[in-house]
């Protein structure tokens, strides 16, 4: 059988034609590469404020996947950061652990202008925990507006035993319920956790994220977020307030 024969030019362009398709390849690559890192630790910074022992650090440590520890060491201001992915995109949650004292009003005016979305912890064992937290807010309002996502945090749900725990009797002499006044008086989320237990630590931050992102589509998320229904611990205690 004879071979076939290549003309002179079809030698010729070969060398070309290998070119081109190395050149190709290489774009294709450089192309890949460059949507990764468009899409790949889009940066979300979180400011976490509250009064001292209500489980700030531990909230973040459990976040983190650290081991919850008893021990209580005072902080003036800690920095954190890991990478999740949450509904197929890649985050670096930056977390900036504030002092629970007032000292630091300057330091706190900061951090809120750093942050895309605060924290505001208080401990269900704590009533004046939660009445710290209106001052708290009222700063974040002041400095940022309404354009902040804001989170309220009942943590320590582990020390909840009746379902009439988000009632606080407040220094006044007044009963409140604590979600009630987030959600509809201040109009911020809310959310429960333990750190301790590692309960709803990642819809925490999930619903941050989430409002973050509504709130740039100028569209806000309802009150009864999905994130939040799911809670088996405000679940829980809707079946013990029955």
């Amino acid at each position: 059988m004879r071979r076939a024969q290549a003309y002179p030019e079809e030698q010729n362009n070969a060398p070309r034609t290998l070119l081109r398709m190395k050149k190709q390849v290489k774009e294709e690559r450089i192309a890949a590469v460059k949507k990764r890192s468009s899409t790949y630790l889009k940066k979300f910074t979180v400011a976490v404020f509250g009064e001292a022992r209500t489980g700030k650090s531990s909230l973040i440590r459990t976040f983190l996947g650290e081991t919850f520890k008893n021990d209580y060491e005072p902080t003036i201001e800690d920095f954190y950061s890991k990478q999740i992915v949450y509904n197929d995109k890649n985050y670096q949650v930056d977390i900036i652990d504030t002092c629970g004292t007032e000292n630091f009003p300057a330091m706190r005016k900061v951090d809120i202008n750093k942050a895309d979305a605060i924290l505001l912890v208080y401990s269900l064992d704590n009533p004046r925990s939660f009445e710290r937290l209106r001052e708290l807010r009222e700063e974040v309002f002041q400095e940022r507006g309404i354009g902040l996502p804001v989170m309220v945090v009942a943590n320590k749900s582990d020390v909840v035993i009746d379902g009439h725990a988000l009632e606080m009797k407040m220094n006044d002499g007044s009963l409140v319920n604590t979600k009630y006044v987030a959600e509809k008086e201040w109009n911020v989320l809310w959310t429960i956790t333990s750190a301790k237990m590692a309960w709803g630590i990642e819809d925490m931050v999930h619903g941050l994220i989430d409002a973050f992102y509504a709130r740039r589509a100028q569209t806000l998320p309802t009150k009864g977020s999905s994130w939040l229904k799911r809670s088996p611990i405000l679940n829980s205690l809707r079946r013990k307030s029955k």
